[in-house]
């Protein structure tokens, strides 16, 4: 098992731990990802097949970033490709916070922001949601510590991850027009498959940066693509802050042809939240009590998550994400899967949490 100072922050299999425990990854049905189990969409898996390996892919990756302009109604000028939103929020960081300027970070929230700013040496100012108010983000407090600090950033994620709260876009929009001298980072890495999509096309102020992850909504874990919109000078400083080639060319074909699968992300999304309805009841009848969410993860409470999430793999072969790196060590995030992997679960739930 991994030791403390080795502990995953982030969901998905760690080779090492399988190894150690005997098992392979095709055995282990992992919930501890928000990946949309029902894609890659058949498109974007013969647009991978079909991408050229044996020649550099374009630097500026052009085509994809005017598909996706095309697909939101935008200007290729105003996208950046990414290797996932990981590269784009690091790169980000890079490119727009000084040493010793401070970001505002909503929390619980995706790590990365928060690593990121740290590493180019900025200051991170948390405003943190809470579980005894429903994780409901108070953007009035956040724009009070926006103005306290002078923050030149400020991260927040809608849905948040791992509570999966939406917060709500005229409220976003009013924050960033009274705060125009700061950055506002809105990570929508799983607006798409939320109860919240259609808040995508709510127009925003330009000092908004919106981030999204077609690794999430398409299952392309493994080629990892993301993409940016900003505008224009922020784009172009996020380009000139990272080298070249960042995203392959079967990223860069991937995003070429998810761009266009519209119908097929909206049937995911109507599949994904029936699955995490049905899946929330089927736990609450043995029990359990899982929190509300907009979107197809929820977290549960549990004693002891790290214990739990170590049994589960060990003596069930199944991953859950402790979700003790998000500050919330009573709780495990699951995400849902489709009917016929929710009676392997809540068997493992039932025999490591409730007994």
């Amino acid at each position: 098992m991994p030791s403390a100072t080795e502990l995953p922050v982030h969901g998905g299999l760690l080779e090492r731990e399988l190894a150690t425990l005997g098992l392979h990854a095709d055995d282990v049905l992992d919930l501890s990802v928000n990946v949309n189990p029902y894609g890659p969409s058949a498109a974007v898996i013969e647009a991978i097949r079909s991408a050229p390996i044996d020649r550099y892919p374009d630097p500026t990756a052009w085509k994809a970033r005017l598909a996706i302009a095309q697909s939101i109604g935008t200007t290729p000028e105003r996208i950046v490709l990414g290797n996932g939103a990981v590269d784009l929020l690091w790169t980000l960081v890079r490119a727009r916070l000084s040493p010793g300027r401070v970001a505002v970070v909503v929390e619980p929230a995706f790590s990365e922001f928060h690593a990121a700013v740290s590493a180019v040496g900025g200051r991170v100012v948390t405003w943190r949601a809470l579980p005894n108010a429903a994780f409901a983000v108070d953007l009035d407090a956040v724009a009070h510590a926006i103005r306290t600090w002078d923050a030149a950033l400020v991260y927040l994620c809608s849905p948040a991850n791992p509570t999966g709260v939406l917060v709500d876009m005229k409220s976003i929009a009013r924050l960033a027009r009274d705060a125009s001298s700061t950055l506002v980072v809105l990570d929508e890495s799983f607006l798409a498959l939320s109860e919240g999509a259609d808040d995508a096309s709510h127009p925003m102020p330009d000092n908004v940066v919106r981030v999204r992850s077609m690794t999430k909504v398409h299952a392309l874990a493994g080629v990892r693509v993301g993409y940016m919109v900003a505008r224009e000078d922020v784009a172009a400083s996020v380009e000139h802050a990272r080298p070249p080639w960042t995203s392959s060319s079967m990223a860069q074909a991937a995003a070429c042809a998810a761009a266009g699968q519209r119908s097929f992300v909206d049937q995911s999304r109507i599949r994904v939240l029936a699955d995490r309805d049905r899946l929330s009841l089927e736990a609450r009848a043995i029990g359990l009590a899982p929190l509300e969410s907009s979107t197809f993860f929820f977290l549960i409470p549990v004693p002891d998550p790290r214990a739990a999430r170590a049994r589960l793999l060990e003596r069930h072969r199944v991953l859950v994400r402790d979700a003790t790196s998000f500050g919330l060590p009573g709780f495990i995030r699951v995400c849902a899967r489709p009917a016929a992997d929710d009676e392997r679960l809540l068997s493992a739930l039932h025999d490591e949490v409730l007994r």
